[in-house]
């Protein structure tokens, strides 16, 4: 692998990806989103893949597959999308892989947050898109493009898409929307003008706010089961609420999301969702307004985000246990938001 290429702006973003353009020796352009992929991850993946059909190259989805990983919302995407888009797993890109692959990671910097993590050795090249933090965990690459001004990799991508005058059908721009949607959380956090700009753009494209929010709409459900959830929070002298569910309970990533959105409604700093999924892993979702920077206290539990939305997923232990390593990371080093 060359020495990394960090570009400064979107701009040589575009200059390194048109010397891209000219090496014939590229066979594929393998997009990978973070694990447990979400709107703005699928769809600045979708996005990209648009960009490699105008490069010339074939281009792969790369989605991490398993059980209980991916919400509902998102699973429409990824089933509407799979009739259109090469979307595959890791099985299927082992397959077809090629030591001339260009791999481009989007919203994702960190190896051990992607399904390919023991699949990218040195001889290949890499890319990234991301608007999180970059640390001691970000992967090697030959051009890195982070920009944690930009409220989504979404926007981002329909930067770049813009740059090269690439008009996304209205799916793609719903797709984006929702992106842009999610990590804005409603468009009330990370939102600038030049973030409305796109916003704008993408309904000129046939994007639909009713189709966007048709995506995260829960059922009834669900509904209750995060009214459930809510009933069980507990506020910290730092003025943060936590929420440790039953071990024997089951929920889904975006019912913890849902819930720990929800207490932000009451006041809080921060509010922190912790349960047990279905593959009997244990995930802690995190919100927050301005003073916690919750995408570090997740970075401490091996996951990850940005300092308002974040989340980490961990193996081999109970809610409880989760509960109280989540108690004992969340301190006044992280009481401010980047």
């Amino acid at each position: 692998m060359s020495e990394c290429i960090r570009t400064e702006g979107i701009k040589n973003l575009k200059v390194y990806l048109d010397s891209l353009d000219s090496i014939g020796d590229i066979e594929n352009v393998i997009i990978v989103p973070h694990k447990n992929v979400d709107f703005d991850a699928i769809a600045s993946a979708i996005g990209f893949s648009l960009l490699a059909t105008k490069m010339k190259k074939n281009s792969y989805i790369v989605v991490d597959d398993s059980p209980c990983s991916i919400d509902h919302g998102v699973q429409i995407i990824i089933d509407e999308a799979k009739k259109t888009y090469p979307i595959i797993n890791r099985e299927k890109y082992l397959q077809i892989r090629r030591n001339s692959d260009l791999i481009v990671l989007v919203d994702v910097n960190k190896k051990y947050l992607i399904s390919l993590k023991d699949d990218i050795d040195e001889d290949r090249r890499v890319m990234i898109i991301d608007h999180h933090d970059s640390d001691e965990n970000t992967l090697s690459s030959d051009c890195e493009y982070i920009d944690t001004s930009m409220s989504s990799s979404s926007e981002i991508v329909m930067k770049l898409l813009s740059m090269y005058r690439i008009k996304p059908n209205a799916c793609v721009a719903n797709y984006l929307l929702a992106g842009i949607y999610l990590d804005t959380n409603k468009f009330t956090k990370n939102v600038t003008p030049d973030t409305m700009s796109i916003v704008t753009k993408l309904l000129e494209c046939g994007a639909s706010m009713n189709r966007v929010t048709d995506l995260f709409t829960e059922d009834f459900n669900s509904d209750r089961r995060v009214q459930e959830l809510v009933s069980k929070a507990r506020i910290t002298n730092y003025s943060v609420a936590t929420i440790v569910a039953n071990q024997e309970d089951e929920y889904t990533r975006e019912e913890l999301a849902k819930a720990a959105d929800y207490l932000l409604k009451f006041g809080v700093d921060a509010a922190f969702a912790v349960g047990k999924l279905g593959d009997n892993t244990v995930s802690i979702s995190a919100r927050s307004k301005e003073r916690v920077n919750v995408g570090e206290v997740m970075h401490e539990l091996e996951g990850g985000g940005n300092p308002f939305s974040a989340a980490t997923k961990l193996t081999e232990t109970t809610t409880e246990e989760a509960g109280k390593r989540l108690l004992k990371t969340i301190t006044p080093p992280f009481y401010t938001a980047k």
